[in-house]
């Protein structure tokens, strides 16, 4: 196993002094699959003052648990071989305590295919049946199930996201395991629950639809969507399985524009109505940017980029015409920037492409706004883009305060649609004129 430098010197340095020491973790489990490895981890069974006696260069960065981080030059966690007890929040060890083999150590991990360990000398070392489960492609707890996720119930989303970054299955006893004692959910920290699931959305987003109920307390309306058909002639399908096909068209990945469309359809179970056995879902842009509020807001999402999911979600089923009318909407009106146009554009084509044959006809025509937009972006948009300020208005005319913004606000609108009077001289003759 190639190892780099500095993780073989750390293990030498370690080994000649008469301590075991290994890599851990998801590193054996990448070169086994023959993955890129860039993360890392030592595992030893030299206590943390004797890490640090043996390094010139050291942080206790959890001493207490026994990792020390070790720079050589770069940072490397190193943490002496341990064993965890008593989990009394389902998510971190009340007690820790040193121990002497390899062996104990790794069976305190989540999975098999991360509880392997390599030696330089002696090569891999599997107590569990790591290996064999990469070769199965399965996703499987260390040892009884039930007490992995009754230690840390953040396992339960781990799992899916392993079976979503290796494209793996989850093994049926860890599965059951999940739906046993998937109320421990709530142990988790919405901002966890984030984290895994941006994962999970650039790996595989079709893993969602087996953790709807794993999800519920977060986004109650995947499981509404799930089982939520939609028959009209331009779906083909449910609406979860619509949306996460959407996401996968999201090449390449962006993370706002993926929740945008996770999001993007959940207020259609409530909306919708059915005419004539053909299904509606009347305005469920604005009841989807509703709910996508609550969930940015209890994920605990960055602020920015809420606003923008929101944004993005509210508008997503407007009609488009090749009017200068429609981009003003937007750019001015709305005050979205070109940034936010393209991101509009993609999360609509992804949508599109998800529909049925039928309905993925209007790509055509979206295509259409999207050229016109592109012939026109250069025009005014903006008070920067004005050949005019504030100060310029406030020295000219006897304006001051919010009249200045609404001169300006007048200004571009003019220029907007007719680019040729920005000019300085020509907008404060006409600002003059507005008021004699």
């Amino acid at each position: 196993m190639y190892l780099p430098k500095q993780i073989e010197t750390i293990l030498d340095t370690l080994n000649q002094a008469g301590y075991e020491a290994f890599v851990v973790g998801g590193c054996i489990r990448d070169h086994l699959l023959g993955r890129p490895c860039s993360d890392y981890d030592i595992c030893t069974s030299a206590l943390p003052k004797t890490i640090q006696a043996l390094f010139p260069k050291t942080i206790p960065t959890g001493i207490k648990h026994g990792t020390i981080t070790v720079l050589c030059p770069e940072p490397v966690e190193v943490t002496t071989f341990r064993k965890e007890e008593d989990y009394k929040d389902h998510r971190h060890p009340d007690k820790v305590y040193f121990v002497s083999h390899i062996e104990e150590d790794l069976s305190r991990r989540d999975f098999t295919i991360n509880a392997m360990a390599y030696h330089p000398r002696h090569g891999i070392v599997d107590p569990f049946g790591g290996q064999d489960d990469l070769k199965k492609r399965i996703v499987r707890c260390v040892g009884d199930p039930n007490i992995r996720f009754q230690e840390d119930a953040l396992r339960m989303v781990r799992a899916h996201r392993f079976c979503a970054k290796l494209h793996f299955e989850m093994e049926t006893g860890t599965q059951k395991a999940i739906g046993d004692h998937i109320d421990l959910i709530r142990f988790v920290s919405s901002e966890r629950i984030y984290k895994e699931l941006k994962e999970i959305l650039k790996e595989d987003p079709y893993e969602l639809e087996k953790m709807t109920e794993l999800l519920s307390r977060w986004i109650p309306e995947l499981q509404a969507c799930l089982v939520c058909s939609q028959n009209t002639p331009w779906h083909d399908t449910n609406v979860l399985h619509h949306t996460l096909r959407a996401i996968s068209f999201l090449k390449p990945f962006d993370e706002t524009l993926a929740f945008a469309l996770l999001f993007h359809d959940l207020g259609k179970p409530e909306t919708k109505t059915t005419v004539d056995q053909i299904d509606h879902f009347y305005d469920h842009p604005v009841r989807s940017a509703q709910i996508a509020g609550r969930i940015c807001r209890d994920l605990k999402m960055p602020k920015k980029q809420s606003r923008q999911i929101v944004e993005l979600i509210r508008y997503h089923d407007e009609k488009l015409s090749n009017k200068l009318k429609t981009i003003h909407r937007f750019r001015i009106q709305r005050g979205f920037d070109d940034a936010w146009m393209q991101k509009y554009f993609q999360l609509r084509i992804c949508d599109i492409k998800a529909h049925s044959l039928k309905g993925q006809s209007s790509l055509e025509w979206l295509q259409s706004f999207i050229d016109f937009y592109e012939e026109n972006k250069q025009r005014p948009m903006d008070f920067h883009d004005l050949d005019i300020t504030g100060n310029d208005i406030l020295k000219h005319t006897d304006l001051t305060g919010k009249d200045i913004q609404k001169a300006l606000k007048r200004c571009l609108d003019l220029v907007f649609y007719d680019p040729g009077l920005n000019d300085k001289e020509r907008l404060i003759q006409m600002i003059k004129s507005r008021r004699d």
